[in-house]
């Protein structure tokens, strides 16, 4: 079975007994943990290329089974350290994303092996913590960014309007808009971010505060009616003071 990629063996020898070092784990040993982590790194160094299908999923049972024995801290640190590699076998990607969120976050917000399927699945079947991450992410399909605007979770919206790595929907754009009219803390990413309709602005304008007023008069180059009404008035005012004078 392991003809094509021999060096497999002793990496998955060490793997299996780094099981009994994941106890040690418990005890916050961090030799051990960082021999765990390395082990799991060297597996995971074989390019998916040179391995047939039952090595890799040998490979992601081993991984999920190491997994589940393992404590919280070591299961954070794998995850942050698998969350930036491509060649992660899918199955355990899907195990540590519906994992606790503080093992899930780092997968949710950056792994490249989960799809927007996976994704929309995680977003329907889970709460708030897991979509606030998943808001995250770079590139965000449209389907997915109207999922998760549709929550109506605040964090979850201020997120996706600081995400400046995703292109908003104008579904998106309006739901955030009005939810914006409440939470000023989504009005301000949401007024900063590039290609917001102007007329977004103005449904703003009167809902925010003196600073971002002054940013939206600034930058959409919008006019406030009851400044413009009152200049009005009191340059009527004058006129008329200055005729009944001359009179």
């Amino acid at each position: 079975m392991f003809d094509k990629t021999p060096n497999l063996v002793p990496q998955l020898v060490k793997l299996h007994e780094s099981h009994r070092l994941s106890k040690l784990v418990r005890d916050n040993n961090p030799e051990s943990r960082a021999e765990v982590i390395g082990a799991v790194a060297g597996l995971l160094e074989f390019d998916g290329s040179e391995l047939s299908v039952v090595e890799e999923e040998l490979i992601a049972d081993v991984l999920i089974e190491l997994m589940r024995q393992a404590e919280r801290d070591l299961r954070q640190s794998l995850s942050a350290r698998l969350s930036t590699l491509d060649n992660v076998p899918l199955r355990l990607v899907l195990h540590m994303a519906n994992d606790e969120i503080e093992i899930a976050s780092p997968i949710l917000e950056a792994s490249q092996v989960l799809t927007d399927l996976d994704l929309l699945y995680i977003a329907k079947s889970h709460d708030a913590p897991y979509w606030r991450s998943i808001a995250k992410r770079e590139g965000l399909s449209g389907e997915l960014i109207d999922t998760l605007v549709n929550t109506g979770d605040v964090d979850t919206a201020v997120n996706l309007t600081e995400n400046d790595r995703i292109k908003l929907t104008e579904y998106a754009v309006e739901i955030l808009a009005d939810m914006a009219e409440e939470e000023e803390r989504i009005a301000k990413p949401l007024l900063m971010r590039d290609g917001i309709p102007e007329t977004v602005a103005r449904r703003l304008y009167h809902h925010v505060g003196e600073e971002l007023k002054s940013f939206v008069r600034d930058y959409y180059g919008v006019v406030d009616k009851d400044v413009l009404g009152t200049v009005d008035a009191v340059v009527a005012e004058y006129e008329t003071k200055r005729l009944h004078i001359q009179h």
